[in-house]
């Protein structure tokens, strides 16, 4: 099965481990090599499956309805799993080496544009170095001291989505992928947004914890830079769920 998988190349793909003691992980190519990064192989019905692999290991496996319209610089299937610090078996090495480690990630990301949104808390001196560090970029940040001198910051670009995204086919794609009953109201909140960004919706806003946790899924998932088809994936689980109860 191994031979239908396609590499995605991505940049964010987490280094091997250089240290001795982590064997490589069960997933690989039909030649023997262990598999390392963001992989997806087509599946019937217009379906799509996708797992990310670090040094062999799965962090994320899942499938979703395919959207091939849509692409970013700014989405990835590694953006959900190195800002959670996911496994898809939770008893296998993976790339996390501290409690900070995703905090870290998202940072870094934040600041060279490899995602569009996110909130971290870091220890004083190295959020305030990141502060520093942001000044040069296109972002908006709050932040605001917690307990034990640590610093909470949320940060968004200032861009509005309509140049950050091709709105437009992101919207086709849910068209596509979604029955019209649930494609309606994610599609009408994916077009209010062309003139506003994430700066201004989701950093400036008093109420902005509280307003992100109230936007539709697929607003959500495309200001953490998710893929839609992971979050496609999810509007139609919750729709079961729903139907369900």
């Amino acid at each position: 099965m191994a031979y239908r998988w396609t590499l995605h190349p991505d940049y964010r793909t987490p280094p091997v481990p250089t240290c001795e003691g982590v064997r490589p992980g069960p997933w690989r190519h039909p030649e023997g090599q262990v598999m390392n990064g963001v992989y997806e192989r087509i599946r019937p019905g217009g379906r799509s499956e996708v797992v990310t692999i670090w040094y062999g290991y799965a962090l994320s496996h899942w499938g979703g309805p395919r959207m091939p319209r849509f692409s970013s610089p700014l989405v990835s299937a590694w953006n959900p799993v190195l800002a959670q610090g996911l496994s898809a078996d939770p008893g296998a090495p993976t790339p996390y080496l501290d409690e900070w480690w995703c905090d870290r990630w998202i940072a870094e990301a934040l600041l060279y544009g490899r995602k569009p949104y996110g909130t971290f808390t870091l220890p004083a001196g190295e959020a305030l170095r990141w502060i520093a560090e942001s000044g040069g970029t296109a972002l908006v940040y709050r932040a605001e001291a917690v307990t034990d001198g640590l610093i909470r910051v949320v940060a968004g670009a200032v861009e509005p989505y309509g140049r950050l995204f091709d709105v437009d086919a992101l919207i086709a794609d849910y068209q596509e992928a979604l029955p019209d009953e649930l494609a309606e109201p994610e599609v009408a909140a994916l077009r209010s947004l062309r003139a506003c960004s994430p700066a201004l919706r989701y950093v400036l806003c008093g109420a902005s914890r509280r307003e992100f946790r109230r936007s539709p899924r697929s607003v959500r998932g495309l200001t953490l830079g998710y893929p839609p088809h992971e979050t496609a994936a999810r509007i139609l689980a919750d729709a079961a769920g729903s139907m369900g109860r």
